[in-house]
């Protein structure tokens, strides 16, 4: 008698880390309007620097949906999302050098990405 796989509850789990990211994204937007977020070693102000930072919460809030439905799309657009992230966050630790964020999110990044790699099967 074949035994059913159990539920993915790590996939679950950071799934709601998405969603919740959702909320403090949104709340660090609000709480410091002046923020430029850095891309590629750039910064933008007005409308575009607006989208620049409004991408982060609707990307966390996708992905979120993403990984507690396990779709496949999900893990397809998390792999971009940490493509675009780690290359954005590599050409700013060239431009503007070492920080201690910028380093732990790097690493923090490789590392979450090649677990979520490992469990691209559970994503139907």
């Amino acid at each position: 008698v074949g035994r059913s796989a159990s539920p993915p509850y790590d996939i679950y789990v950071i799934g709601v880390i998405f969603v919740l990211n959702v909320f403090m994204d949104t709340y660090l937007i609000i709480a410091n309007p002046h923020y430029a977020l850095p891309l590629f070693g750039m910064t933008f102000s007005g409308a575009w620097g607006w989208l620049a930072k409004i991408q982060s919460p609707i990307l966390h809030g996708v992905l979120g949906y993403g990984f507690l439905r396990r779709r496949r799309w999900g893990y397809v657009l998390y792999m971009a999302y940490a493509a675009f992230g780690l290359s954005s966050a590599l050409v700013n630790l060239a431009l503007v050098g070492y920080g201690r964020i910028r380093a732990i999110f790097i690493v923090s990044l490789v590392l979450i990405t090649l677990y979520i790699y490992t469990r691209r099967r559970v994503f139907a």
